[in-house]
């Protein structure tokens, strides 16, 4: 047996090499399955343009990281994602620690990595660069802390908490459900509460407040808008049973059915070791939270998802004592999650629909439309989504703005200088919908239709139709409002 420093190397190196092969691995995918950039993507490119403290809706790491890559590798799809691909890669790396820290078992640490590597919706997360795989990132490397200060008398782990926070408001401010339910534990156990008297936990709070501050001073000097729109995921829109069908059924495909019921069937009651069941219960506290929002909204698959990451890793600590019957269970059940994945990946290969359209066939039909319209100096459309993806693709660098629609929210561009700097110019107004707004008849001197051009999937199914005007002499009016946050 190798002694531990010598098997810790090795571990560093096959994560290390597990992380290079993913990047590789997710190159081929995303090119494979004829992947463009959703449009969250494509939205936070069009931040890292204009890089700034903090945006309307997320922090601004995401787009910072963005910039980076893009100014060390150039401009391409591979380089707005490539540090999504290195998270996915530290995620990984981090079960794997935490792992070994509460069952002191490299197997199990090992079973851990494959459990997320296999899990369909932290390997999809990680296919893509958004919010979410930072998000976990930092969530686990903040539980982990937490259970090292707590359970493993390393009262310093208090400032991996704190950073862990910080840095993860500066990509989606649901981190801050990690601390408040991490707090409210800590409150209910007497046996805790020794903690609330270390200078390092108050120091890690000083560390927290610090690293999040560009967020928190960026909002407080533009209406608090990210705190708004954050609201608005909360309101009641009524009971319904679909919205709680949706969600379990969602949530139970997405993190594969038969490694679910597996885990079930160990986890069902609380463990017996003290820290163990204090991740178990503060796992479902945060599974319960979204559970109660499902019951009065429509909750998206993404949302619960970090809230996982704590039984996952209680999961992995029962698999080496599996019987191999139940090994054989597993096994099935994690080739059945990467077979739900490939076939969500190549739908067409098996008659299936297409789960992911909002991240296919945009850069070529963008690109006719863009030489269809000829010199344009900027372009107009109503919709957020569709502005992104118009200013990845379009064949030049041009401005893009949103108006248009009363009926849309608020997003950056709402916050960026407005439509009215192009007095004068010529632009283009595009959609996905026929129906042009009111208002454009009044904005422009001159505006004609120009051919629609359809964005069809290789099977020859039409995913969504450009409709174009191109419209000279812009007049500044006052368009409508956004109606919500």
């Amino acid at each position: 047996m190798l002694p531990d420093k010598r098997r810790d190397g090795t571990d560093a190196w096959l994560l290390a090499a597990l992380a290079v092969a993913l990047i590789g691995l997710k190159a081929w995918l995303v090119r494979a399955a004829g992947f463009d950039l959703h449009y969250d993507e494509a939205q936070y490119w069009e931040w890292s343009q204009q890089l700034d403290w903090s945006y309307y809706s997320k922090g601004p790491l995401v787009a910072w990281l963005i910039a980076l890559s893009e100014a060390l590798f150039g401009h391409g799809e591979w380089q707005t994602r490539l540090f999504g691909w290195l998270a996915h890669g530290v995620l990984l790396a981090l079960v794997f620690a935490f792992a070994r820290d509460v069952w002191g078992s490299r197997a199990a640490a090992w079973w851990a990595v494959l459990l997320t590597l296999f899990t369909p919706l932290y390997f999809t997360l990680g296919l893509v660069m958004t919010t979410d795989v930072f998000l976990f990132v930092c969530w686990t490397w903040g539980l982990w802390a937490a259970y090292r200060a707590l359970f493993k008398d390393r009262p310093r782990a208090w400032y991996g908490l704190g950073a862990a926070v910080g840095i993860g408001a500066l990509t989606k401010l649901s981190i801050g459900l990690l601390p408040f339910f991490i707090g409210l534990m800590v409150l209910l156990r007497p046996r805790l509460w020794r903690h609330l008297k270390s200078p390092h936990l108050w120091g890690a709070l000083l560390i927290m407040l610090v690293l999040m501050s560009p967020v928190l001073l960026w909002n407080a000097s533009h209406d608090w808008v990210m705190f708004r729109h954050e609201m608005g995921h909360v309101k009641n829109e009524g009971w319904s049973a679909k919205y709680i069908a949706d969600f379990i059924g969602g949530q139970v495909l997405a993190l594969s059915p038969i490694v679910v019921l597996l885990a079930l069937g160990v986890l069902w009651r609380p463990p017996v070791a003290e820290d163990q069941r204090f991740l178990w219960w503060l796992s479902l506290c945060w599974i319960g939270f979204f559970v109660v929002k499902a019951l009065s909204a429509k909750v998206q698959l993404n949302w619960s998802a970090p809230s996982y990451i704590g039984l996952l890793i209680l999961f992995a600590g029962h698999i080496p004592a599996f019987s191999r019957i139940k090994r054989r269970v597993l096994y099935f059940g994690m080739g059945l999650g990467a077979a739900l994945t490939v076939a969500a990946y190549f739908p067409s290969t098996f008659g299936l629909p297409e789960p992911f359209k909002s991240a296919k066939t945009w850069r070529q039909p963008i690109e006719k439309v863009g030489m269809q319209a000829g010199e344009a100096d900027f372009i107009l459309t109503s919709s957020y989504e569709l502005a992104a993806e118009l200013a990845y693709y379009w064949p030049r660098r041009i401005p893009v703005y949103v108006a248009g629609n009363a009926g849309r929210r608020f997003n950056q561009h709402d916050l960026w200088p407005s439509i009215d700097r192009e007095a004068g110019r010529n632009g283009v107004y595009i959609n996905t919908d026929p129906s042009l707004p009111a208002e454009l008849a009044q904005a422009f001197e001159r505006c004609s239709s120009l051919p629609p051009i359809e964005a069809r999937m290789e099977s020859g199914r039409v995913l969504r139709t450009f409709y174009t005007s191109a419209c000279s002499g812009y007049r500044p009016i006052i368009w409508p409002k956004p109606s919500f946050y």
